[in-house]
């Protein structure tokens, strides 16, 4: 029995350990206990204190879902980080909802704790190599946005951090995150306090090779437009430096990175991008018509707005056709030079009438009397009220001195929805403008519409008809009521007997032509009479000087400028006979053509052609007769009028206009003798070519040329005969 016991005393030992185990399993539940109250405390103290035990601790514990490592590094507990790192039983490899990773949230913590010495505490590096030597899959692991730790990093992390990281073999440097945003897009996307010129995070970015600078996000945004919108001056400057970078490149929302500096307000970054090489476009406009000017103007940046207002062509007609007057005034209140034109040759008031607001034109002519250019397509802004038939803005154009000598008779009959039967009464006064319209019948029920007040000073009026109507029935009194063809009347009337007023007219009916039809000549159909009459007063000068003053001008031409005096309006009748001799000459072109063309139809064999060609002839012979009496009548009575009357003004501009229709006319008729004399040699000719009948035969040559040499003799001295009829009917 002694010996069983002694054999049994080795169970001893086994038991105190079995006890020791007991009570140390009881402690490290106790102790585990205590870290999930620390850990729901966030007593990191606590923590710490425990983890020092050493021993069996549960280091995976968890709180709300998550591990004790989470939430010291979520809480920056980096010593405690860095002591659970060391034991070789940590998981490193939990996400979170989001799909983050510890790497993730390591590199996103940007330490501001400063230690003795001044150097910044290195924590998160150390740890995020830690993390790094236990798993290397988490250098590059996205989460559900798609967003790496270099992206975190790039974005939140200390620069330290970016480095360590771009420093990794196998680093995914551009990787986009669902945004398609690469690590720089985040780098650049904070704003830099103002007079932080930048970024370090940014800079190892830019710096390290492999790294993408053109690329764009899913709102269209380039780094560009990051950095000037988060005032990175040097990430722009480093950029700007790229010979291929697009500076005009708009985003999404039509933001340019012009655009996103001018926003917010970023002056420097303003003045590198109007200073690069790379041509920026202070025009570009966002979806909604605003351009960098508008957001400069809008965000009170003042010395952004004296920087672009120069280079600016289209923010004020923008805001005109938005209907922003408070913008459009604080545009011109900036100093915006309200007289200069967009790309289209538009100034601010074009786009006012064009979009029909009255308020912006009334006001924007308050502060310019340019109003009169027209745009790239010639359109002036009263053409465009006419056009619009906008009444009220035709209407305070006038007032303000609009200029009409552009606008077309027939213009203003369609604005006022007119038949013949009216006339339009543009009136002048001391630079105001009106208009007016009435029915032609009215004029004989009052005398002064016609004559007058006589105790008119600088008042003018330009009345236009349709037709010569009037002067037909007599309504414009003095003046010539029946015209005979061809002929130019002018004429000169003392009104009412009295001596000191006077009635003057020039008119017209140039042609009509009607030949003999049989022999084929050419064809003038009846045309409209041109007729102009004008009155003048006797009245003193500035200088207490005897003068003749023009009162009122009476009209069918098409131009509606208000002449200046009778010599003004001479000269456009002038204009328009000279545009009238030109159209006889075009019908006299086209009457050879067809000529031209009926031979080679008939093969030569159209024996009417000589007879047609003689009629011609006459008919070029007469027109050069009409031509001379009206160039002598024109010079006699503009001589006369302009000496006597008008203090000899205009008359050099009337005797230009008379020399440039005889030029112009006289060498058109030239080229119709030119025609006329070649035509029935070229006919002769085409025999040979196209009438092959007539080289069935194989006649002798010699008899063509015999032929050929007698029409052509017969043409050409017919034609001498015919030119010498004119000047011996004239004699």
């Amino acid at each position: 029995m002694m010996n069983g016991n002694l054999l049994s005393g080795p169970q001893f030992p086994s038991g105190i350990q079995r006890w020791k185990e007991h009570l140390g399993a009881e402690r490290s539940e106790a102790n585990n206990e205590k870290l999930r109250v620390a850990l729901g405390e966030k007593d990191y103290k606590q923590i710490s204190y425990l983890l020092s035990w050493g021993g069996s601790l549960n280091v995976d514990i968890r709180h709300d879902g998550r591990p004790l490592i989470f939430w010291a590094i979520h809480d920056s507990a980096m010593d405690v980080v860095e002591t659970l790192l060391k034991r070789d039983s940590i998981d490193v490899d939990f996400t979170d909802d989001d799909g983050r990773t510890l790497m993730s949230w390591i590199v996103s913590f940007n330490s501001s704790r400063e230690v003795v010495g001044g150097f910044r505490d290195l924590a998160e590096r150390r740890i995020a190599g830690l993390l790094y030597q236990k798993s290397t899959s988490l250098l590059n692991h996205p989460d559900r946005d798609g967003r790496t730790p270099l992206s975190w990093a790039a974005e939140q992390g200390d620069p330290t951090v970016v480095e360590w990281l771009l420093n990794q073999p196998g680093i995914e440097l551009n990787s986009k995150c669902k945004l398609g945003r690469t690590p720089l897009f985040w780098a650049l996307s904070n704003p830099l306090p103002f007079g932080s010129p930048s970024d370090h995070r940014v800079r190892y970015l830019l710096e390290t090779p492999g790294i993408e600078k053109h690329s764009w996000d899913n709102e269209g945004r380039t780094l560009l437009s990051w950095a000037a919108g988060s005032a990175q001056e040097q990430a722009a400057d480093y950029l700007l430096a790229d010979d291929n970078i697009d500076v005009n490149v708009a985003d999404n929302n039509g933001w340019t990175p012009l655009a996103w500096a001018t926003m917010n307000g970023n002056e420097r970054i303003v003045e590198l991008l109007l200073a690069s090489k790379h041509g920026v476009d202070v025009n570009l406009a966002d979806k909604d018509s605003r351009t960098p000017l508008f957001w400069a103007v809008q965000n009170k940046h003042h010395l952004i707005v004296d920087m672009l207002l120069s280079r600016d062509l289209v923010t004020l007609c923008s805001a005109v056709r938005r209907g922003d007057l408070a913008m459009v005034k604080s545009l011109v209140g900036a100093g915006y030079d309200v007289k200069r034109t967009n790309l289209l040759s538009q100034t601010p008031l074009h786009s006012a009438i064009l979009s029909g607001n009255y308020e912006i034109a009334e006001f924007l002519l308050s502060r310019t009397t340019a109003i009169n250019g027209g745009d790239n397509e010639g359109m002036t802004p009263l053409r465009s009220a006419i056009q619009q038939r906008r009444v009220d803005l035709v209407e305070l154009l006038l007032k303000h001195s609009a200029e009409t000598k552009e606008i077309k008779l027939y213009e203003w009959f369609e604005a006022y929805n007119l038949t013949g039967s009216f006339y339009v009464c543009l009136t002048e006064n001391g630079g105001e403008k009106t208009l007016s319209v009435a029915r032609v019948n009215e004029i004989a029920s009052s005398n002064e519409a016609i004559q007058g007040p006589w105790n008119r000073s600088s008042e003018k009026r330009f009345i236009l008809f349709k037709n010569s109507l009037p002067w037909q029935k007599g309504l414009i009194r003095d003046s010539i009521e029946i015209l005979q063809p061809n002929k130019l009347h002018l004429s000169e009337s003392v009104f009412a007997g009295d001596g000191k007023h006077l009635v003057l007219s020039a008119a017209i009916l140039l042609f009509p032509w009607h030949p003999d039809q049989e022999l084929g000549g050419l064809l003038i159909p009846d045309k409209e009479e041109c007729r102009i009459t004008w009155t003048i007063r006797r009245g003193v000068d500035a200088r207490s000087e005897p003068v003749w003053v023009p009162l009122d001008f009476f009209s069918t031409l098409q131009n509606s400028g208000i002449p200046e005096d009778g010599a003004e309006l001479f000269t456009q009748f002038l204009h328009d006979l000279e545009r009238r001799w030109l159209g006889v000459c075009d019908l006299a072109e086209e009457h050879l053509s067809n000529c031209r063309l009926e031979q080679l139809k008939h093969k030569g064999s159209n024996l009417t052609l000589i007879d047609c060609l003689a009629v011609d002839a006459r008919q070029w012979a007469e027109f050069r007769k009409i031509l001379k009496g009206h160039a002598q009548d024109a010079r006699s009575f503009a001589q006369k009028y302009c000496q006597r009357y008008n203090g000899g003004r205009g008359l050099e501009r009337i005797r230009e206009s008379i020399d440039r229709i005889e030029k112009r006319v006289n060498e058109r008729i030239h080229n119709l003798d030119q025609t006329f004399i070649f035509l029935p040699a070229m006919f002769a000719s085409s025999l040979f070519g196209m009438n092959v009948n007539l080289l069935s035969n194989n006649p002798d040559w010699r008899w063509y040329i015999l032929v050929a040499g007698v029409v052509l003799t017969l043409t050409v001295g017919g034609w001498l005969i015919f030119k010498s009829m004119g000047p011996s009917k004239e004699r």
